[in-house]
């Protein structure tokens, strides 16, 4: 007798470990650069370029990259940026060496202070996530076969499997040209690319990405007074991935992050240098998984012979949540004392960030803050200035089904921001944040991992009766009165015109060995 076994691919996280680090350093200004007056904007992200596993310890090394765009003495603008390394040892209980570990290094808050004119004091806080994810196969029985005797009994058994897991880059090339009324570019200042709004579609041997591209440009114009101009421009876009094996049943769980983003200046048909090339690399972590509904074999018995499962417990991953959100978030606010009034708005950009989820009856309780922050000419005053915001937000995202034993990741987004001028102190910022979420659950199923066949126990069968009319109770089916009596259901079915297997309270069977 031998079992027909269907394997379920399925991912699991195998460790995990959080940390934070600080990073602190002091730079000077280069020589070829001009004295700094004040620091209009500053961005920064973590990069890591090494990582080295060992048991139960995990070293990242890598950098903080960081860029400024600050104001001199005479109303012009500079650009600055640098790097701070680290290398930080990682406590991570499980790791072994060999392990693929994956690294989500973000930036939780950087501040810049001009020491003097000539001189920087850098300090930020990067928290990282740590993860090792493995694939891992659970058996399951589908089928028997045999030469004796036997009875089997089936019922579905939902599983969520592991299609695809795979790691891509997507790359952009766009000519971004300035509008005739510009002047020509005599050197980008500074650049603010985003990607907003990126849908993933599963399809039959491809991944449809649709989306936005977001590029902000402050150059410096050809010219003796080398004006500054603001430039941007949204740029939609409809791609697909050669994704062999993808299906368009599957469902897609894509995070991406931008590795690489490149501007350079080329000249137009008339040789003058009026063309921004954009050159963005996108990496994808790509998982892609299938919801299946799967016969499973669940018991067995023998009719002339004993005919026994051998059971054990199975861990299945399950969907159990797939839901989006959106809210509004709509605020006025006013600039803080001693910064000029606005003139005009350049540029404006904006992050959430997730503090807190906390499951509800109804869903997931979401608590975060969107940092808004804005480039505008100053009133009275040459250059520019800049302005950033905290707005709290709270969202619940409808999902009744998930528990607090499900695994879930959220991932927030700005689907939309708008910000007009109440006042020259006062501004009206409107913004729309799109929430996802994929919440699996592994439980656990009872499934059969052998089969016992011995002789049957004959002083147990003379003991039974050859002739039993009983009468059933609430929710009693047929299986459990063959399995008893060691008589085949077809048999019982026959004898007793009976068109299902579940019984009738009351209801009188008539069963003959």
């Amino acid at each position: 007798m031998e079992l027909v076994r269907k394997n379920i691919h399925m991912d699991r996280i195998k460790s995990k470990a959080a940390t934070q680090i600080v990073l602190e350093d002091d730079r000077n200004v280069p020589d070829q650069k001009p004295d700094m007056e004040r620091i209009i904007l500053q961005k920064g992200s973590v990069r890591t370029d090494e990582i080295k596993v060992a048991e139960n310890r995990v070293n990242v090394s890598g950098k903080l990259v960081f860029q400024i765009l600050y104001g001199t003495e005479d109303g012009g603008v500079g650009r600055m940026e640098g790097e701070i390394p680290f290398d930080e040892q990682i406590n991570m209980e499980g790791a072994l060496n060999g392990d693929d570990v994956e690294v989500c290094a973000r930036l939780e808050d950087m501040g810049i202070d001009l020491v003097n004119s000539r001189k920087l004091s850098i300090h930020a806080l990067a928290a990282m996530t740590l993860w090792t994810e493995e694939v891992y196969d659970e058996e399951i029985a589908v089928e028997v076969y045999h030469d004796e005797p036997v009875e089997t009994k089936k019922s579905m058994v939902p599983v969520t499997e592991i299609g695809i897991l795979k790691k891509d880059i997507m790359r952009f090339k766009e000519e971004l040209e300035m509008p005739q009324s510009f002047p020509n570019i005599f050197e980008i200042i500074w650049d603010d690319v985003r990607v907003g709004g990126i849908v993933f579609e599963a399809m039959n041997g491809q991944i449809a990405v649709s989306g936005e591209i977001t590029v902000f440009l402050l150059y410096e114009g050809e010219g003796e007074e080398r004006p500054l101009k603001c430039y941007e421009k949204t740029i939609p876009f409809k791609e697909t991935i050669e994704c062999q094996g993808c299906m368009e049943t599957m469902i897609p769980d894509i995070a991406y992050h931008i590795s690489h983003n490149e501007i350079e200046v080329r000249t137009d048909f008339d040789g003058e240098e009026r063309v921004a090339c954009l050159d963005l690399v996108l990496d994808l972590d790509m998982k892609l998984y299938e919801e299946e509904q799967i016969e499973a074999l669940t018991d067995v018995y023998g009719v002339a012979k004993d005919v026994r499962p051998i059971m054990r417990q199975g861990v299945f991953s399950r969907l159990l949540v797939r839901t989006s959100g959106r809210t509004k978030l709509t605020e006025q606010v006013k600039l803080p004392a001693g910064l000029p009034d606005i003139t005009a708005l350049c540029h404006n950009s904006a992050e959430a960030v997730i503090e807190s989820t906390e499951l509800t009856e109804q869903g997931v309780e979401i608590t975060g803050t969107l940092t808004v922050e804005l480039l505008y000419v100053p009133e009275g005053e040459t250059g520019l200035s800049s302005f950033r915001t905290e707005l709290p937000f709270a969202y619940e995202l409808e999902a009744p089904d998930l528990k607090e034993a499900c695994r879930y990741d959220i991932e927030p987004s700005v689907d939309q921001l708008s910000v007009s001028m109440l006042s020259g102190s006062e501004v009206d910022i409107k913004a729309v944040l799109a929430f996802g979420l994929l919440g699996f659950c592994d439980e656990e199923e009872n499934i059969i991992s052998d089969i016992s066949v011995t002789e049957t126990d004959m002083n147990v069968i003379n003991e039974l009766p050859g002739i039993v009319v009983y009468v059933a109770s609430a929710g009693d089916e047929l299986w459990e009165l063959g399995k008893k009596y060691y008589v085949p259901l077809s048999q019982i079915r026959e004898m007793n015109h009976l068109g299902s297997d579940t019984l009738r309270e009351g209801e009188k069977i008539l069963i003959v060995r």
